[in-house]
């Protein structure tokens, strides 16, 4: 009977010095190391958009390592290309969580690789920021999905008002184009509902393939529709395609607008005059803005031999969601499990990047995005974009 209280004393005692040690096993997290998945497009149609987003993520976890990692720890980044394909990004999702064994997937892709990917999401615990902007991302609420930046919905919304109010324009002539992709078709809904609700109807709305390289169908009638706006919802390949396509007929609308993923300096620097109408919103800050986070980009970017890597905006845009969940590692301190990562996310209160993104809050009861942008006009000149407003939100309208 004593040996056997022995025994059980032993046990205990064991068992308390267990619970009294930090854990090192959970998911993805060692005493020494962070290992983290990203599921981002790297070949492909759209592999251009993917590579320096992803680039801008795996260079500042990179830095973070550099300056001595997060509590001690280094971070390491496994980078799944999901070609732009909802099933190659769900795979993707399992092999990382089941095989590579990763603490979270920082990004699972665009809108309709994400949307695949709910289920998995919330089984597995997975916080992430998804490289894609729609509403059914944060409303209803999702636990483990942090949307960053403004929506598609709430851009459109923004440069509508644009024409309304700073062009002061009453009866635009206003021709839409699409990709037939989730932001192509949501993009456009948003716009034709912001245009109607100023009293006024869409002249055009067109499809433009993804991965065409000419939109002359596209172009001759818009001139046919005699369009003096045309708002683009594609990505900056299929931009640059359209206003070569118009620059070739000669076709000048007041302006072209474009979203987020298009405006970027590759822009004017791929298509010179032939973009010399063109306005973009963004929710990040300019490469060449002053701030003391877009210098840090810059240093970043010089550091890993990025200077050249083009499409900037993604990039920058890259380097701000890494700056993110490295703030909510520290956040999170020592017991780093998905969890204590999505409860420090939770307690970002108008974060500062340094002007890398609009402020960022998020709290237990919604994940939702900042919807500020501002807006960006090409200098042909200088082979860049330049803003020409502050962050702004939809306008209220009556």
């Amino acid at each position: 009977m004593k040996l056997r209280r022995m025994w059980m004393g032993l046990l205990v005692f064991f068992l308390v010095c267990l619970l009294a040690t930090p854990c090192f096993a959970q998911r993805g997290v060692t005493k020494d190391e962070i290992k983290l998945g990203l599921i981002m497009v790297k070949t492909g149609p759209v592999a251009a958009l993917g590579l320096p987003y992803g680039h801008g993520k795996v260079d500042y976890m990179q830095y973070l390592n550099d300056q001595g990692g997060v509590h001690g720890r280094k971070i390491e980044v496994i980078w799944e290309d999901d070609k732009f394909e909802a099933p190659m990004s769900v795979a993707a999702l399992k092999k990382l969580i089941t095989r590579d064994n990763v603490l979270t997937v920082i990004t699972t892709g665009g809108t309709a690789q994400t949307l695949a990917n709910m289920e998995l999401i919330n089984q597995y615990k997975v916080p992430n920021i998804p490289n894609a902007l729609v509403k059914e991302f944060y409303d209803p609420y999702q636990p483990y999905i942090f949307a960053m930046g403004a929506t598609y919905e709430a851009q459109y919304e923004c440069l509508v008002d644009y024409i309304f109010h700073d062009l002061k324009e009453k009866r635009p002539r206003i021709g839409v184009i699409y990709e037939k992709k989730e932001y192509g078709i949501k993009s456009m809904e948003a716009a034709r509902r912001r245009v109607k609700a100023y009293g006024v109807d869409l002249v055009s709305e067109l499809v433009l393939p993804t991965g065409a390289v000419d939109a002359s169908s596209q172009v001759l009638a818009l001139m046919n529709d005699k369009a003096d706006y045309v708002i683009t919802c594609l990505l900056l390949p299929a931009t640059i395609t359209f206003l070569k396509t118009a620059e070739k007929y000669n076709y000048w609308p007041k302006h072209v607008f474009g979203m987020n993923w298009a405006t970027d300096d590759m822009i004017v620097k791929a298509c010179g005059e032939a973009a010399k109408n063109y306005i973009g919103v963004n929710f990040t800050g300019a490469w060449w803005d002053d701030t003391p986070g877009i210098k840090l980009v810059r240093q970043i970017a010089e550091k890993f031999n990025r200077t050249e890597i083009g499409l900037t905006s993604l990039y920058v845009n890259g380097v701000g969601v890494a700056m993110l969940f490295g703030e909510a590692f520290k956040r999170a301190g020592k017991d780093l499990t998905p969890d204590s990562l999505k409860g420090a996310l939770e307690t970002f209160r108008e974060y500062s990047t340094g002007g890398v993104l609009p402020p960022v809050t998020y709290t237990s009861k919604s994940h939702a995005p900042s919807e500020m942008v501002k807006f960006f006009r090409t200098d042909v000149a200088n082979k860049r974009l330049v803003a020409i407003s502050d962050w702004r939100k939809p306008m209220e309208l009556k």
